[in-house]
């Protein structure tokens, strides 16, 4: 990664390594992902990314960053 900034990295990158997220790991139709759970909505969650090697999950809508998913 490359940043070009007249800021001195320290602020730049100050507080990354205390971020916490609270991201699962699961698999929904055999697509593997990393699915947000979602607080106001229980047993639902939201993709944050896709994991599969297959090309076609990817250009599937309902798979989709930020797409809500049911996690049971």
């Amino acid at each position: 990664m490359l940043i070009w900034s007249a800021m001195p990295e320290e602020v730049i990158f100050e507080g990354m390594d205390t971020v916490q997220y609270n991201w699962i790991e699961t698999e929904v139709q055999g697509v593997k992902m990393v699915v947000e759970p979602l607080p106001e909505l229980p047993g639902n969650g939201r993709i944050v990314r896709l994991l599969c090697p297959k090309p076609a999950s990817y250009l599937n809508p309902a798979f989709q960053p930020g797409q809500t998913i049911n996690l049971f």
